[in-house]
């Protein structure tokens, strides 16, 4: 009778643990189903929102302010570092929409509301094309770039 009992207890104890390892991988597809992905721009531009932001989308010919760091792409990761806003020169400030500025700042602001963060992957012609700079980017370069929307408006 003893040996019958052990018997259920272990075939109990296995479906328990098959149970957990069950649950452990639902988990686990959750959590990597949670990670944000990369969408498209209305130009073809790749950006994954990394924070939500709150209020109205930024629009063309609103004044927006931004912190940007960029990197030159390396086979899709981010590979040197070219500029980094907060330590170089602070606050971006400029008229969405503007010629004045790389495509992508336009292209990979409009639609971010104030607070929002995105990892933007630029190809080169949303970047330095063809020309590059100098010794900084080659041509026909693709850059990643970190914006954070601090605010939209002229305050």
């Amino acid at each position: 009778m003893r040996t019958v009992t052990r018997s259920k207890s272990r075939i109990g104890m296995g479906k328990v643990l098959l149970s957990a390892a069950a649950l452990i991988t639902v988990l686990v597809a959750v959590q990597v189903s949670a990670e944000p992905r990369f969408e498209m721009t209305a130009g073809g531009m790749q950006y994954k929102t990394l924070v939500e932001g709150k209020g109205p989308p930024a629009e063309v010919d609103q004044i927006v302010h931004i912190h940007v760091v960029g990197w030159l792409a390396k086979a899709g990761q981010k590979g040197r570092e070219l500029f980094n806003s907060r330590r170089d020169k602070g606050l971006i400030s400029y008229v969405l929409g503007t010629d004045l500025m790389l495509p992508a700042f336009n292209e990979g602001v409009i639609g971010m509301k104030p607070g929002e963060r995105r990892l933007l992957m630029v190809p080169p012609v949303f970047a330095y094309g063809e020309r590059g700079v100098d010794d900084a980017v080659p041509p026909n370069a693709s850059l990643i770039l970190l914006i954070d929307l601090l605010r939209v408006g002229s305050d």
